[in-house]
């Protein structure tokens, strides 16, 4: 039997050519979008926030972000935690109200508010965020940001907020107190949530404290600022006030009130026995009711009263004689 003819090498070397084409294309789009991936990135150079304690007890927070972007990118987000819990179990919650949203220069950004969880997430729009660093300052107030003791008054916040995926390299905090505050204490925890780290340089100034991160913050680590200072320099909120807030932050708390509240509506427009009239005697029986009706009306029963009245009435009219 003869063997067949191997074909000549020119034959074979454009197919080989083609399959290392074709790998080389395949390598190419699998490498692409790890490529684009790779070079895009975004990292926030500066966070530096302005925190004014007004004497109504709110707050109204400056944040000025310098961020870097590297590659296309339409913006960022701000995510801030606004619900936390008690350690009775009950919603604690912030009230948080956007003022403005600007870049360095004063002109007013595009931005869209939302409620993720137990946080407020904003999305911020930055035109020309391709490579090229831009700041963005953001102005909100807060309601219910401060906690009332009995010796003292306390701002607890979080600064930057813990939620954010990508490194902040440097971070600062201004508190700014109402006049009148005294006896100032403060502190500052960094790291992830619930970290007790203490990595910041913490100064008491004349008008409040003023802090600064030693280091970057990482993924997931924020700046938490802790501020204390004597009673009366703020507006404590007064019962009512208290009890709508805790109402607010606790809705499901107010099904049972509302449902109560519809009822006794109800009742008192609809349901209540009208109101008696005055009351005056009278000595003769109403015209055209027999002894036995008024009695029936006066008592709501027919008993045998009412049948010994009938037959006296009806023998006083002549249509029964009784004798003795």
């Amino acid at each position: 039997m003869k063997r067949s003819a191997r074909p000549p090498r020119s034959a074979s070397r454009p197919r080989v050519a083609r399959a290392l084409a074709g790998a080389l294309a395949v390598l190419l789009l699998l490498a692409a979008p790890g490529g684009r991936a790779a070079a895009r990135s975004l990292a926030i150079e500066r966070f530096d926030a302005e925190v004014v304690v007004a004497r109504d007890a709110s707050i109204e927070v400056t944040e000025t972000i310098r961020a870097r972007f590297t590659g296309a990118w339409n913006g960022l987000y701000r995510t801030i935690p606004v619900v936390y819990r008690t350690p009775q179990g009950f919603g604690y919650r912030l009230f948080l109200q956007p003022l403005a949203v600007t870049d360095g220069a004063g002109r007013p950004l595009r931005y869209q508010a939302g409620s993720e969880r137990h946080y407020r997430k904003f999305k911020i729009w930055i035109p020309d965020a391709q490579d090229a660093a831009r700041t963005v300052v953001f102005r909100y107030r807060v309601a219910n940001a401060l906690r009332f003791f009995t010796d003292h008054d306390e701002l607890y916040w979080n600064v930057t907020g813990d939620e954010w995926d990508v490194p902040i390299e440097a971070a600062s905090a201004v508190i700014r107190l109402p006049a009148g505050a005294t006896d100032v204490r403060s502190l500052a925890f960094t790291g992830s949530y619930g970290s007790r780290a203490q990595d910041a340089d913490v100064r008491t100034v004349s008008d409040g404290v003023d802090i600064d991160m030693r280091r970057p913050l990482a993924f997931h680590e924020g700046l938490t600022a802790v501020v204390g200072w004597s009673k009366d320099a703020v507006e404590e909120p007064g019962p009512l006030a208290r009890a709508l807030l805790f109402l607010r932050a606790n809705w499901l708390f107010t099904a049972p009130l509302a449902v109560f509240a519809l009822m006794l509506r109800l009742w008192y427009t609809r349901g209540r026995d009208p109101r008696l009239r005055p009351i005056v005697p009278r000595y003769q029986p109403p015209d055209g009711l027999s002894p036995a009706e008024t009695g029936t009306l006066v008592d709501n029963r027919a008993d045998l009263r009412d049948i010994t009245s009938t037959l006296v009435d009806l023998a006083v009219r002549g249509f029964l004689v009784i004798e003795e």
